[in-house]
């Protein structure tokens, strides 16, 4: 806990060190919604429960789609396998030292499943609410970094083997935070 606090803590000090300077169209002349030009973004996401890949697909200044998909565990004896997709809507968006730094919430769901030996024991689905706050590079503008929280209310239902042979069934139901911090490259908009 005391790492994830840290790295949290280092990218809010870094963000507030390197923000660009509000640029209304990139080198093209094309238009650059929240910042820099380009309406799709790709990169990579660390945090708690698990690390992968997102992309962000802005539709205007105020919605864009999001998907992230990831996993955590032991590699080739226990992994969770997650999908999360959702829709973003911008709420605030601060001007600090002349750069726009969108803050977005909204709705997503996820599907998850947990894999014992490569045997799926328990399957997943949770719906979030992720808050989210981007900020863009002064020397790299094509880069942003995001830092999210999310709520989740999820459903659990898993099968509990041993070995090979599936013994009981349950069902639950837990309430557990996302948080992490993701870095992604804003693909370049045509003309």
């Amino acid at each position: 806990m005391k790492k994830i606090f840290f790295v949290v803590m280092f990218a809010l000090l870094a963000s507030s060190l390197i923000f660009a300077a509000a640029k209304d169209t990139n080198k093209k002349g094309v238009s650059g919604g929240n910042g820099n030009g380009g309406v799709d973004k790709i990169g990579g996401w660390v945090g708690l429960p698990f690390m992968g890949l997102t992309y962000s697909h802005e539709f205007n200044d105020l919605i864009e789609f999001d998907l992230l998909a990831g996993s955590t565990g032991i590699p080739f004896y226990a992994r969770r396998l997650n999908i999360r997709g959702g829709v973003l809507f911008t709420v605030w968006e601060p001007v600090i030292n002349g750069q726009k730094c969108p803050l977005t919430i909204g709705p997503a769901l996820e599907l998850s499943s947990f894999f014992s030996l490569f045997i799926p024991s328990s399957f997943d689905i949770s719906v979030l609410c992720p808050i989210r706050w981007e900020v863009n590079f002064e020397n790299i503008p094509a880069f942003n970094l995001f830092i999210e929280v999310a709520p989740r209310l999820g459903v659990n239902f898993g099968t509990y083997n041993i070995g090979y042979i599936p013994v009981s069934e349950t069902t639950s139901i837990h309430v557990m935070p996302q948080f992490g911090i993701g870095l992604r490259y804003r693909i370049p908009g045509k003309k």
